[in-house]
């Protein structure tokens, strides 16, 4: 059986993948909200530039001297003061006129000639950041290229103060949603605790209640186990009734058997049928014996050792006429182990140390880490090494085999519940000098 990954949270699976889910959007709202702003604001500058750029060009007039000139009358003042952020640069073939606020400021134009191809650049000069608009026309037959500037460090610095908020927002908006849809799927979550404390609660009852008011989402999945339930405890009470039916009837085949036996004249004959009768009547007292030690079927209750105990004990001694002193010696009374599987593995080897037990049996329980170990032990007779290598084989009981000295152990049914728990039997000798049997059972069950 494959082990289960008791790691695995639905909650937490659903919560990382909400995350992953809404990181990307809100960096993709981020990066959506950053570059419209920084078009909006670019798209504002080159509009201002565009405007200064046509009074430029209409201010342009040729003087009586027959050279080119601007009047700056028609010029925003904000070229005419140095170094106020605002330039440009006229050039003609035969000349060039630069904005006053250049100063002694050396721009080659020549450095903003990817102008060309696109509507505005940036450009860096020295301390400030520029962006610059270039402007192609003629006048009188004459070719101007005009270089309009204007230093956006500020706003730049602005943006890079408001894309650091807006990062720091989004950030805590993300700390802030993760932090409430934990809650609320906490909350959630927390809807499913009456149906976990009805698993884990009603461990001694006999029957497995589910509270009344359940979420329709996972209502289908508690009827499917209620019915399980239901359906499970009713097929192993009519497999065990069957059992008993059947050695019932039975008795009437075995008394004709017993009949033809006292009648046969020949020796052989007769010995033959009354083997065949002992191994019949053996096997039907086993099965009986077996039904009774595991009782009624409740599953998904859990084993306690203080009140099954008791009562296994009890009909053990009735079962084989005599009373054997009995040492338990248990960590936990209960334990995370279903009630039915551990009454049929622990009253199957107890009931071999019964009848094979000089006086006395005893039965221990340990925990290690996520696994129990239990040890029964008698101070029979035990078995020779040869039977210790055979007495766990599906199937093969010692004392079947004609070798009575040998410890009757019908394990197949032990070895099939410890399996489905991912355990093991090993057998040895006993330290009361009898028989010992060790079994590691893997805990399967939420505790």
């Amino acid at each position: 059986m494959a082990e289960r990954n008791s790691g695995y949270s639905l909650e937490r699976s659903i919560r990382y993948r909400l995350i992953a889910v809404m990181a990307p959007l809100l960096i993709l709202l981020v990066l959506v909200v950053l570059e419209s702003v920084h078009n909006l604001v670019d798209q504002i500058v080159v509009g201002r530039l565009q405007q200064d750029a046509e009074s430029l060009i209409a201010s342009v007039e040729k003087t009586d001297t027959g050279d080119w000139d601007v009047e700056e009358r028609f010029l925003p003042h904000v070229y005419q003061r140095v170094r106020s952020g605002h330039y440009f640069i006229l050039r003609w073939p035969d000349g060039q006129i630069r904005s006053r606020s250049l100063w002694d400021r050396r721009v080659d134009p020549e450095q903003f000639s990817a102008g060309d191809s696109k509507e505005y650049l940036y450009h860096n000069v020295k301390d400030e950041s520029w962006m610059v608009l270039q402007e192609r026309f003629s006048k009188e037959g004459e070719a101007f290229t005009l270089w309009i500037a204007e230093d956006i460090s500020t706003i730049q610095a602005e943006h890079a103060y408001y894309r650091n908020l807006l990062l720091v927002v989004v950030v805590g908006l993300l700390l802030v949603t993760v932090v409430w849809q934990r809650r609320v799927l906490r909350n959630g979550f927390a809807r499913l605790e009456p149906v976990q404390r009805a698993l884990r609660s009603n461990r001694d009852s006999g029957e497995l209640e589910f509270p009344a008011a359940i979420a329709d989402e996972i209502k289908p999945l508690v009827d499917s186990i209620q019915g399980l339930v239901e359906r499970s405890s009713e097929q192993v009470a009519r497999s065990r009734m069957s059992v008993g039916n059947l050695a019932h009837e039975l008795k009437r085949p075995l008394l004709e058997l017993q009949l033809f036996a006292d009648e046969a004249t020949d020796p052989e004959t007769k010995g033959q049928l009354q083997n065949i009768l002992e191994k019949l009547q053996r096997r039907i007292d086993a099965e009986l014996r077996r039904a009774r030690i595991s009782g009624n079927p409740v599953p998904g209750n859990l084993f306690t050792f203080e009140s099954e105990l008791p009562h296994l004990q009890l009909l053990l001694d009735r079962i084989h006429g005599r009373t054997i002193h009995f040492e338990l010696d248990v960590e936990q009374q209960q334990i995370p182990f279903d009630r039915d599987d551990m009454l049929e593995l622990l009253g199957n080897l107890l009931d071999n140390a019964w009848k094979y037990a000089g006086s006395a049996v005893s039965l221990s329980a340990r925990k290690d880490g996520q696994s129990w170990h239990f040890i029964v032990q008698d101070d029979g007779p035990g078995v020779s090494d040869e039977q210790l290598d055979k007495v766990n084989a599906r199937g093969i009981r010692a004392d079947e085999s004609g070798e009575q000295t040998g410890h009757g152990l019908g394990l197949s049914i032990c070895q099939a519940i410890a399996e489905s728990y991912n355990g093991r039997i090993t057998n040895s000798r006993s330290e009361l000098g009898g028989f010992r049997v060790d079994v590691i059972l893997q805990n399967k069950l939420v505790e």
